[in-house]
């Protein structure tokens, strides 16, 4: 039996370990790039890539194993869940009725940052900078992004509110078909809800918030828990709205999520001599850039020979150029 999570008075801020989480035996270069950018930009002390397959026959292995501070460790969820007493059972539950990779990594999320602490990061991201001054004096921290349709809006019953919501979708649509849209969308983000997104989530080993997170996916009907979205954005907008504990710091959109969903389709539209400081900030910390959004015939392309080609035409390639150099 393992031993329960010590108290985490005793674990003062978020470690600097980044954690992946990866199922399946393919391992595209998007997803090396993931974990090299957090490896060479993020100032973890470890890079840490979960994954359930061998994945020495991948292209870019050793383009992956030979980046400082990576380290790949086999995923064993029955071990991983037994170390997330008092829980245990109840997650074994909760896997037993997840049948896809995305449901099976919220779940593989919270346990890890329940039962080891640090930083999980999905990997369709970059990162630029450094997340030593988010990890300091916190016990846990998450960021927000720009959406149509939060929880309130979704369930809401309100035709003036599920109006509304239609006008911004429409607003957005147009804005990420139309050149150089995600300028003209700065002019009205302020309209659009904000809502807290897993995809980034840092916590400190046992931390309160974690436990929320769990605790409120447990909640949740067995029927729903295998439902896309339930026990990753819907838990963590759940929680967040009502959490009254003072170990989290929620950020804003610009540090992990400077273009939201469906506006970052414009990641990958041609545009004329890219300037990443329209969609970047100083204080952005690293990019999350939605490859389950309308970019999903895109990620099979990407390699360094595609970005090395279209670095100066295209908002990801200028991205990710720095990471095919170094």
């Amino acid at each position: 039996m393992a031993s329960a999570v010590p108290s985490p008075e005793h674990q003062p801020g978020v470690p600097l370990r980044a954690h992946f989480v990866w199922f399946g035996s393919a391992f595209p270069w998007a997803n090396v790039l993931a974990v090299r950018s957090a490896a060479l930009r993020g100032e973890f002390d470890e890079v840490v890539l979960h994954h359930d397959s061998d994945l020495t026959a991948t292209p870019y292995y050793e383009e992956l194993v030979r980046t400082p501070k990576v380290r790949l460790a086999a995923l064993e969820m029955p071990a991983l869940l037994e170390r997330c007493e008092p829980y245990g059972a109840a997650l074994r539950d909760v896997l037993g009725r997840l049948r896809t990779p995305a449901t099976r990594s919220d779940l593989t999320r919270y346990a890890l940052l329940f039962s080891e602490g640090g930083v999980y990061l999905d990997i369709d991201t970059v990162t630029i900078a450094s997340f030593v001054p988010l990890c300091r004096d916190v016990r846990a921290f998450c960021g927000l992004e720009r959406i149509v349709y939060p929880g309130a809006v979704r369930t809401s019953r309100n035709p003036a509110v599920r109006a509304r919501a239609w006008a911004l979708g429409e607003a957005r649509n147009l804005l990420r078909i139309a050149p150089r849209g995600y300028r003209a969308f700065r002019r009205i983000e302020g309209l659009y809800p904000l809502a807290p997104n897993p995809a980034i989530l840092g916590g400190a080993r046992g931390a309160p918030f974690v436990r929320a997170l769990i605790e409120r996916m447990l909640a949740m009907p067995p029927e729903r828990q295998p439902e896309p979205c339930v026990i990753g954005p819907h838990v963590i907008q759940d929680v967040v709205s009502s959490y009254e504990g003072n170990d989290l710091r929620v950020h804003p959109p610009e540090i992990f999520f400077p273009l939201g969903p469906e506006i970052s389709q414009h990641w990958f539209r041609k545009v004329a001599h890219p300037e990443l400081s329209d969609v970047v900030s100083p204080d952005t910390r690293l990019v999350h850039w939605y490859a389950s959004v309308r970019t999903k015939q895109i990620v099979p392309l990407l390699d360094p020979g595609y970005v090395r080609r279209n670095a100066d035409t295209q908002l990801f390639s200028a991205l990710a150029r720095p990471f095919v150099e170094s």
